[in-house]
């Protein structure tokens, strides 16, 4: 196996994945949700957006493009690690679905999940 310094965000989504397989499924329907939620509520967000790193367009337009993913891929997604990472983390949609997995981990109760995204994002 390689250091973890070298590895790319879809290694180590697909090791996430295979270490935690039924806590991605979960983080799935998350992710979806909070999809529709920034498209259904674009104005607002918008209006509160404070983020100097980009514009929340581009955020957006993230956000529409995971959706996309989701829409396409969602149950080869919630069974194979490899589609996974291969879908999600191989474009620029990697840093939203990457932010998107921190916030998730923060509110799990699975303890070693949280310590898994630590090390991987953090």
């Amino acid at each position: 196996m390689k250091p973890l310094l070298e590895f790319t965000n879809t290694m180590k989504n697909k090791l996430l994945f295979d270490l935690f397989p039924n806590e991605l499924p979960i983080f799935l329907e998350h992710l979806e949700k909070v999809c529709i939620d920034l498209e259904t509520n674009k104005e607002s967000y918008s209006q509160e957006w404070d983020t100097a790193f980009m514009p929340f367009s581009y955020w957006l337009s993230l956000s529409n493009a995971t959706m996309d993913i989701i829409k396409k891929h969602s149950y080869n997604m919630k069974k194979s690690s490899k589609v996974f990472s291969d879908q999600l983390f191989y474009t620029y949609t990697s840093l939203f679905v990457i932010d998107r997995i921190i916030k998730f981990a923060e509110r799990s109760k699975d303890d070693k999940f949280k310590l898994a995204v630590v090390l991987l994002y953090c």
